[in-house]
C-alpha cells in the first residue's frame, strides 16, 4: 500500500519545534493541521526516516473540529471529548491496553486526559484523539463511514508507526501541535 510517499522538506528540521499555525511535531512525528480554530478536521502526518534527517509524509489524519469553553474556569480551553486539543508540543508513551491495541499517548495536555493517536474504527469516532487515516478527498460527505476498509487501513498505518517508533533510538519522543 502506497502510503502517500516520498521525503519531504515542508516539515521543520528534526528535533526543531513550532507552535502555531497549524502545526504540531514530535522528535518522531509532525502533523500538519490544515487549519486549527474552525470546523475542518483534517491534516497531514509526517514521520521521522529511520536514519533521523528527514521526514516523510505518511498519511492524512482526522481529529473533531476545534470548540472551546466560553466561560467559568477553563474558559478558551478545548472541550472535554468534543474538541481537537491545542497547538503545542506534547510528550509521547506507548499505551497497548484495551481494545485499541497500541498507540501513542499525549502527556502533559493540561486538562485533557487519555488524548491519542490510534487506529480509527469505520465510524471515524474519536473524542479528542488524532486518527491516521488514507483517503484521496478531505470532503466530509464523501467518505464512506462504516466502510471496514478505514479500520484496515489505519491499522496498517498504526503498524508503520509503531515498526518506525521502534527503530528510531531517542529517549525522548514528542510532538508539536
Amino acid at each position: 500500500m502506497a502510503l502517500g510517499g516520498g521525503l519531504v522538506t515542508a516539515p521543520p528540521p528534526v528535533n526543531r519545534y513550532q507552535t502555531g499555525n497549524g502545526k504540531m511535531s514530535w522528535e518522531f512525528i509532525y502533523i500538519l493541521r490544515r487549519t486549527y480554530q474552525n470546523e475542518d478536521r483534517w491534516g497531514e502526518m509526517y514521520i521521522q526516516t529511520v536514519n533521523g534527517l528527514s521526514w516523510e509524509r505518511l498519511c492524512y489524519t482526522s481529529e473533531l473540529p476545534w470548540d472551546e469553553y466560553e466561560s467559568g474556569a477553563l474558559s478558551g480551553k478545548s472541550k472535554n471529548d468534543l474538541s481537537r486539543i491545542k497547538i503545542g508540543t506534547y510528550g509521547l508513551k506507548i499505551r497497548s491496553d484495551g481494545p485499541k491495541g497500541w498507540r501513542l499517548e499525549l502527556k502533559n495536555t493540561g486538562h485533557r486526559l487519555n488524548i491519542q493517536i490510534h487506529r480509527a474504527n469505520s465510524s471515524m469516532s474519536a473524542k479528542g484523539c488524532i486518527l491516521p487515516v488514507i483517503f484521496n478527498n478531505f470532503s466530509a460527505s464523501k467518505l464512506k463511514k462504516g466502510d471496514p476498509s478505514i479500520h484496515t487501513q489505519s491499522l496498517v498505518l498504526m503498524n508503520t508507526i509503531k515498526n518506525r517508533y521502534e527503530k528510531i533510538n531517542t529517549e525522548k519522543k514528542t510532538i508539536l501541535l
